[in-house]
């Protein structure tokens, strides 16, 4: 009788354990499930938010000409009322379906910057067009860079392959002048104590089926009163080198 009774109290234990182990890996999948949801959902606001983007193409960006840095639209943003918000914000839009990246929209302020004494990782993800070369003595030169859209700095986001595209050198460095300026703004505010936005949208701009794009569009406006804004094009251009945008491959030409 004594085993008996032992051995449904050892059953009852152990199906109290598989009920609460059930009970874990059930809590781990809704947990899962909800934030594919929420992952979704932040994709089909980003769409909604930027299915018109802005009214530049391919067709709009003159021949590169010798200035890395244009200026589109009288260097008026393109930004819309509804897109006017105190709210920080990161929408990155999915890769397409030749895997390039699209347009990145972020509302700027000190909650979407990397917090202090942040160290930022390495990177692994190789974007679209990514055919490295090396040159110079050593080869201690390299031509592209894997360029964030919306700058580290300014939305703590490292490898995200939806962040990254292929860009010279020569484009990164003209990108980070434009990123500093408005993290500047930023952090100048923060010292005022005023938690302060700016909106912030990076667009490649590819033509055809091009691997590399041939630049990006860079907007920004500042939202509680006036002090950053602008709209520049910078060209996807290293001198010295005859790019192949369709496939990223290039040659030196000194």
């Amino acid at each position: 009788m004594k085993n008996n009774k032992r051995n449904i109290k050892t059953k009852n234990n152990l199906n109290q354990f598989i009920i609460a182990v059930t009970i874990i890996i059930l809590s781990i999948l809704i947990g899962y499930i909800t934030k594919e949801n929420e992952l979704s959902e932040d994709v089909s606001n980003y769409n909604t938010k930027t299915n018109i983007i802005n009214d530049t193409n391919i067709n709009d960006i003159p021949e590169y000409s010798g200035e890395i840095v244009i200026t589109i639209n009288n260097d008026i943003p393109y930004f819309e009322e509804k897109d006017i918000s105190n709210e920080d914000f990161e929408y990155y839009s999915n890769l397409d379906e030749l895997g390039r990246a699209g347009v990145a929209f972020a509302n700027i302020c000190k909650y979407t910057m990397p917090p202090k004494d942040t160290k930022r990782g390495s990177l692994s993800y190789k974007p679209t067009g990514w055919e490295q070369y090396l040159y110079g003595e050593n080869k201690s030169k390299h031509l592209y860079e894997r360029c964030h859209l919306i700058a580290w700095q300014l939305g703590n986001e490292n490898n995200n392959k939806r962040n990254l595209l292929t860009g010279t050198s020569q484009m990164n460095s003209a990108m980070i002048e434009y990123e500093n300026i408005v993290a500047n703004w930023i952090k100048l505010k923060n010292k005022e104590n005023k938690d302060y936005h700016v909106l912030y949208r990076v667009t490649p701009i590819y033509k055809g089926e091009n691997k590399l794009a041939t630049g990006i569009e860079i907007e920004a406006k500042s939202v509680e009163e006036e002090g950053v804004s602008f709209n520049k094009f910078i060209y996807n251009i290293q001198d010295n080198f005859e790019i192949d945008y369709g496939t990223g491959k290039a040659k030196l030409i000194e």
